[in-house]
């Protein structure tokens, strides 16, 4: 949900219907070269987009899209002011210092999660919720020394965020970004953080020259072409991550056609048989869907099949969604009070379709 605090936005004269209407009409064929470039396949069209051209996002959900008057974006560091030419620019994210409003209110709804009023704790828990995954990193970072009232809201509102943040993933969509303090640069190359120097931009659209203040900015694009390349990461599988209870989350999204690599190590200990197994599993522990118990295994997606990894596996994903991975275990077992200590370590690779 987005959170509504920005005044009617105007721009010169232009009422923000118009800049609706400019954003609804950013279509291949309807833009002249002139003022803004083709945007239906942007791995096929980012070498013709302008140098100059940007997309802002505004925080009531309009876009103004055209050609910037500036070269470069300048935002200070803690290591000096960095020039940033618009054309290497790839997203533009103001941070929460950029909305004081935003900040005041955010502080105000924690602190109104412990009102003595029931009815000012209520609003105050529905409307962080409903801010959801753009305020994760503040709700993350408030050491609540406050009652134990504010304590458990702020317990459940991390948690639905949380589920939220889950849900994107496994839907396919891209979780919103949370807001940190500072504004964001992200370049092909790498991201720069610090105070973007500029608080306005003019830019020349098909409906002329408007002026968009960085304070109604939510954030802001460009098209632009990138090198596919192959995703490693390394994680660790609990001895209990089960499929039964709560397999690792790897936060991986593979897609059909990917080609995916794991390599695994380690030892769980099976106290409660006086024996340990490698990533292969054991062998006279019964199995769970035919695989045996202590194998690492995947699944794709909250529903996919369970497949085994073993010590290693490589193979072509079969289907979209995110990767977990988690030990086989024999259904008799899962509720037993036994007690499982160590963990297998696996390095993953995902290689994506057409990457070299």
């Amino acid at each position: 949900m987005k959170v509504n605090l920005i005044r009617p936005y105007k721009f010169i004269g232009l009422t923000i219907i118009t800049c609706m209407l400019f954003a609804a009409n950013t279509g291949a064929a309807q833009e002249s070269p002139a003022t803004a470039p083709a945007l239906g396949n942007q791995a096929n069209t980012a070498e013709q987009v302008p140098d100059n051209f940007i997309r802002f996002h505004m925080w009531d959900g309009s876009i103004v899209a055209g050609l910037v008057t500036m070269d470069v974006i300048s935002i200070k560091t803690e290591f000096g002011v960095l020039d940033v030419p618009v054309s290497r620019i790839k997203k533009l994210f103001p941070g929460l210092n950029s909305f004081p409003e935003l900040d005041k209110k955010i502080k105000n709804l924690i602190a109104q999660l412990s009102d003595k009023d029931f009815a000012k704790r209520e609003t105050a828990h529905r409307e962080l919720t409903n801010m959801g995954l753009q305020i994760r990193e503040q709700l993350q970072d408030v050491n609540s020394d406050g009652s134990a009232e504010q304590k458990k809201r702020l317990s459940e509102i991390r948690q639905a965020i949380e589920e939220e943040f889950e849900d994107a993933e496994e839907n396919g969509e891209s979780p919103e970004r949370a807001l940190i303090r500072g504004d964001s640069i992200d370049t092909p190359e790498f991201s720069i953080v610090g105070k973007i120097l500029q608080e306005t931009f003019t830019v020349n659209s098909k409906f002329g020259q408007l002026t968009v203040e960085l304070s109604d900015v939510k954030m802001a694009d460009r098209p632009v072409q990138e090198k596919i390349t192959a995703t490693k990461k390394t994680v660790k599988i609990a001895s209990d991550a089960f499929f039964q209870r709560t397999p690792l989350n790897t936060r991986l999204r593979v897609t059909k056609g990917d080609k995916i690599s794991i390599k695994a190590d380690g030892v769980v200990q099976w106290t409660n048989w006086s024996t340990s197994s490698t990533p292969e599993g054991l062998t006279n522990q019964g199995q769970f869907q035919g695989i045996s118990s202590g194998t690492l295994c995947a699944r794709i997606g909250s529903s996919g099949k369970i497949f085994k990894i073993g010590k290693e596996h490589s193979g072509v994903v079969k289907q979209t969604g995110t990767l977990y991975l988690g030990i086989a275990i024999q259904d008799s077992y899962v509720q037993q009070n036994y007690r499982w200590t160590g963990n297998y370590n696996a390095k993953i690779r995902v290689t994506p379709a057409g990457a070299e």
